[in-house]
This record gives structure tokens, sequence and C-alpha cells, in this order.
């Protein structure tokens, strides 16, 4: 009786086999989705319209368009400041040689350096959001600060060395718009990484060619991201950025604003990417 009822269970582990591998195949499936609805530059990090559909009108009808613009100002070196439709601040990378216009209602530091991480000249008194520590320890940030949602993720390229280099990308979510602040990047982004972030709708970008991204990883995590606009940062002088355009022109279309500031709206995006050299 007992190896009746032992090969009972058996044949009955058997039938429920094919059941089980369909069970599984099932929850790999949810698994990937869960993992995709990840990306940062996805409509899963926050509400916003599906990339596919940035032609539509951002406005509705009788309302002032410029009313629900994104505003991106080059401060200077790496240092940006965000302004959202709803009037939140952020100011990336503070640097003293490029003093903020205005106090900012949050302050994001990429990484260590002098150059990166001057939250003290800030005026006011902003959140400070950092992705590591002084020692660099990862700091994990999720935060929304008004109409605006940041998050971080570790940034060391493939070939960074570690120590001051060790970089955080912080991605800053509003209005539908996705905006990547590569901070000080040394190396090609690891496939992971380029599966996390996504497809942003902005890229901000180092150009030094020296310190940080040569020309070349330039040019290849653009094709990879494939973001709307690409903003140049982390340079000093305008023969910095005439040397640039002068390379990346050949796959990517270069255009110049005199002003620092950029206004952005989902409809007015790019469908392919382009360059903007702000300032120049």
């Amino acid at each position: 009786m007992a190896v009746q009822m032992s090969r009972g269970r058996c044949d009955g582990c058997k039938r429920s086999l094919p059941h089980m591998s369909g069970l599984l195949l099932v929850l790999l499936a949810l698994a990937g989705l869960a993992h995709a609805a990840e990306s940062l530059c996805e409509p899963g990090f926050v509400q916003a319209p599906l990339r596919t559909l940035r032609a539509l009108p951002v406005a509705f009808a009788g309302q002032d368009p410029s009313a629900r613009e994104v505003r991106i100002q080059w401060v200077g070196h790496s240092s940006f400041l965000l302004t959202t439709p709803g009037g939140t601040t952020a100011l990336t990378d503070p640097n003293v040689a490029h003093p903020s216009p205005l106090p900012p209602d949050v302050v994001t530091i990429s990484n260590e350096h002098f150059t990166h991480n001057q939250a003290g000249a800030v005026p006011g008194s902003a959140r400070v959001l950092r992705g590591r520590t002084t020692s660099g320890e990862w700091v994990e940030v999720n935060v929304a600060i008004g109409d605006l949602a940041i998050k971080s993720m570790p940034g060391s390229g493939s070939t960074d060395p570690g120590g001051l280099a060790e970089n955080t990308i912080f991605v800053f979510r509003t209005e539908g718009l996705c905006i990547v602040h590569l901070g000080n990047l040394r190396g090609p982004l690891r496939e992971a990484q380029r599966q996390r972030i996504g497809r942003p709708d902005v890229l901000m970008v180092p150009i030094d060619g020296f310190m940080t991204l040569t020309y070349d990883q330039i040019a290849l995590t653009i094709s990879q991201l494939k973001p709307a606009i690409v903003l140049p940062m982390h340079y000093d002088a305008p023969e910095h950025a005439r040397r640039f355009m002068e390379f990346i022109k050949e796959s990517v279309p270069v255009r110049t604003l005199a002003e620092r500031t950029l206004r952005l709206t989902r409809g007015a995006l790019p469908m392919s990417s382009e360059v903007i050299v702000l300032g120049y």
C-alpha cells in the first residue's frame, strides 16, 4: 500500500509538470516586465505620457503652453539649474566659479571633486542630495520635491578607478520629461546601466574628452541611449565646445544657442537626437 501511495504521488507530480512549467514561464515574464518598468526614463518612474506621444500638444485648450515649460539653465561646468512648471528648482553639481542665480530648492552632487560639490556656496537652505558619502559609499536617492521627482543610480564607468571618481547619475522627472545628468562619467555605460536609464529626453554629458569620456565614448553613449537632446557640460572654455562640435556633428546634428537657458515641452522635442550647446 505504501508503494502504491508513493507511486500515485509521483504520477501526480508528472501530470502537474506542464502546469508548473507554464506557471514558471508566466512568473519569469512578469519579472521581465517589472524589470523593464524600473527603467528610470520610462513612464513607470513617475506618471508621464509615453515617449511615442511626445508630438502631442502639452497644453490643454485655452492654456498658455509656456505655463508648462521646463527650463534648463546651464550655469557653468557641470552645473545646471532646472525649473519645473510648478516652480520647483534644482541645481546640479554646484561650483564656486559658477554661482547659482537663485536659491534652489534642492542641490544634487554627483561626485566629491571640488568643482562639483560646493553645496556650502549655494544661496539659501536647499536640500542637498549626494549619491555617495565622502568616503565613497553608495547612497540611493528616491525623492519627490514639489512636481519634481529625483532618482539616482551608481554612475561609475567601466574604467572608473574609484576614489574621488566615484560618480552618481541623477535622473530628474517633471512634466513628462526625463532629464539625465551623467556627472563625471569616466567610461562607457555597462549594459545594466543602459537598461536602468532607459531612453532620456535630455542627456547632460561631460565633453572635456580627457578627464571623463572620450569623444568616441560620448558618441557611443548617445547612440545607445538615443536621447532627444544632448546638452554638453564639464568644460570651461568655448574652445572645448568648438572641438567637441567639430567631432560630434559627423554623427549627430548640432546647433548652438546664445542664451544659456533651454525651454522645453514634450511637444517641442526633436524626434531624433540633437546636440544643443548653450551659451555659445
